[in-house]
């Protein structure tokens, strides 16, 4: 009888784990299509009238160093193949009622995460608290996930709005305002960008100096990932 015991106890050690399935998982998980809607910090397009010979997130002194490419390459080495889509959508930071659909809706079908990061440029801060819930209500009902940060640039009362948003459709929300506050962020006239073909030039409009350089994209991108992990 004892034998019969100990034959059993060894046979379920032995049993392999995961219902029979002994096989490793692969490493990393399923590629992402991601969206990013956002300002100039997002991306702004070439406007050699303020001296602006990029097209990517103002300030980064490279594509590659923007909070997209910077977050993309992040997610790469979780899910390779991960596509991360700029998008600025600055208009409607402006334009608070516009039709959403419009303005967005091919970008953010069939995206499996939608990262929205904007509001710098909202000027009707009442408006705001119910465009904001609009613009991620609407997000939600489109794509696989939704992740919301604050402003770049502190403003109180917009935080409040983003904040409520973002409790009121149970989406996570990442403060990024600490970046500018704590830390040296954002370049200064006479630092060196590169144009779209790749050379170098000087920054000297305070316009471009308003936004986070390459360190400070750096942080946003981490804060998103962060969160996302």
């Amino acid at each position: 009888m004892k034998h019969l015991l100990l034959a059993c106890i060894m046979a379920v050690i032995c049993l392999p784990a995961s219902g029979g399935n002994n096989k490793k998982s692969k490493p990393g998980g399923a590629s992402l299509k991601v969206l990013c809607l956002g300002n100039s910090i997002t991306r702004h397009e070439y406007k050699a009238d303020i001296e602006w010979f990029s097209e990517w997130g103002m300030a980064a002194s490279k594509e590659e160093n923007d909070y997209c490419h910077q977050l993309q390459k992040l997610l790469c080495a979780e899910h390779p193949g991960t596509v991360v889509t700029p998008l600025n959508i600055a208009y409607w930071e402006r334009n608070l009622a516009c039709d959403i659909d419009s303005l967005i809706g091919s970008a953010v079908r069939g995206k499996d995460l939608v990262v929205i990061r904007l509001g710098e440029n909202v000027q009707d801060k009442q408006a705001f608290r119910q465009g904001i819930l609009r613009l991620v209500e609407y997000c939600k009902q489109k794509a696989g996930r939704v992740v919301i940060t604050g402003c770049f640039w502190e403003d109180a009362e917009k935080e409040r709005a983003i904040i409520h948003a973002a409790r009121t459709h149970g989406i996570s929300f990442i403060p990024i305002d600490w970046i500018d506050r704590l830390y040296d962020s954002r370049p200064k006239v006479g630092d060196t960008l590169h144009d779209v073909e790749g050379k170098p030039y000087t920054v000297t409009k305070e316009f471009i100096i308003a936004h986070p350089d390459d360190r400070g994209m750096r942080k946003i991108a981490e804060a998103i990932f962060d969160t996302l992990r």
